[in-house]
């Protein structure tokens, strides 16, 4: 499905999140003898969301879900529900992996929870979220909402 140039930002940084979603994948595949791949990725995973993580979901949260809540009670959609639930779980995955690298004790089950939710999320965003919110909001209020996407993005450190 083509997306509207008002989501461009929002699914690019979503095509980046997949992208270390992948790497780590890959990482844990690795044989042990090359364990420190997966420290390695997991550490720039972690700099990977520093760097764009907390802005992207302040955008989403900020900007996107107001704009869509002008058309929609947001506490009576399960997927809205479900997607500031993984948006806090994913910090916590977050955070305890952070926590993990700087003791150079990877918990290979963590990065892999972190990975599938991570991927998962983004598919729920682009599959069934975006799609909804096209359909909802007019030509002028998708134009607004980009236009306060773009606002915050450049007020941030959202620069992947």
């Amino acid at each position: 499905m083509k997306r509207h140039r008002s989501l461009h930002p929002l699914s690019q940084h979503h095509h980046f999140a997949l992208i270390q979603v992948w790497e780590l994948r890959r990482a844990l595949k690795a044989p042990s003898t090359e364990r420190h791949d997966a420290l390695r990725a997991a550490r720039k995973f972690v700099r990977f969301w520093k760097k764009a993580g907390p802005q992207h979901f302040r955008e989403e949260e900020e900007v996107l879900l107001p704009a869509y809540a002008q058309h929609a009670r947001l506490d009576e959609d399960a997927e809205v529900m479900r997607m500031l639930a993984e948006h806090a779980m994913i910090r916590a995955l977050i955070y305890k992996l952070e926590a993990s690298c700087a003791k150079d004790e990877l918990q290979e089950d963590d990065v892999s929870s972190l990975a599938k939710m991570l991927y998962d999320h983004v598919r729920l965003e682009e599959d069934h979220i975006f799609p909804r919110i096209e359909k909802v909001l007019s030509e002028e209020e998708m134009r607004e909402m980009g236009k306060g996407l773009h606002r915050l993005h450049a007020k941030g450190e959202c620069q992947l």
